[in-house]
């Protein structure tokens, strides 16, 4: 399986991370995962994909974010119902969004 490494500003909205990471699939890749890092002392987004077979293509993707403040049962219950009622969750994570840290679950379907 080949990877695909892809370092996103950790100053972007969610909607310009979602953008980013739909730009890279559109080039045959497949969300893995996202997660916060550093990169020479500065924070940002280190986010991994691998590599479609060709003429693949994943479904669309949304990422959408989970108050920190919920509960654990609450976060579960925003995953499974509402918005992402019936989507599948790809991955879970705090990364960098606007600079600050928030909950995010990408989700495709």
């Amino acid at each position: 399986m080949s990877l695909k490494l892809q370092v996103l500003d950790a100053n972007g909205t969610l909607g310009n991370l979602q953008i980013a990471i739909g730009q890279t699939e559109q080039l045959g890749f497949q969300l893995v995962t996202v997660s916060m890092c550093q990169i020479e002392s500065q924070p940002a987004n280190l986010v991994t994909f691998r590599r479609l077979a060709p003429g693949s293509a994943p479904g669309p993707l949304s990422l959408i974010s989970v108050p920190p403040a919920n509960t654990l049962n609450q976060q579960q219950d925003a995953l499974n119902s509402g918005e992402a009622g019936g989507k599948q969750l790809v991955c879970y994570a705090t990364i960098f969004v606007a600079g600050a840290e928030a909950n995010v679950a990408a989700l495709r379907g």
